[in-house]
């Protein structure tokens, strides 16, 4: 797939492109399954993206570089 201003970079320009498609096709992959994991997938990194490690949140702050 290639990015252009016709045709923004999106889940939905990926689910309509052409060579998606056919790759799909060729795998037997239903537009339903792809998006599943497409939901997964974002799922996942919204979660990621929340959490706050433990080690760094227990830091002290460092002031001028002292901590």
């Amino acid at each position: 797939m290639r990015h252009d201003s016709v045709r923004p970079l999106s889940f939905e320009a990926m689910l309509t492109d052409p060579l998606t498609r056919l790759l799909m096709a060729a795998d037997g992959v239903t537009l339903a399954e792809l998006v599943s994991v497409m939901e997964t997938a974002r799922d996942a990194v919204v979660a990621r993206e929340r959490r706050v490690p433990r080690r760094a949140a227990s830091r002290p702050v460092a002031m001028n570089g002292l901590a």
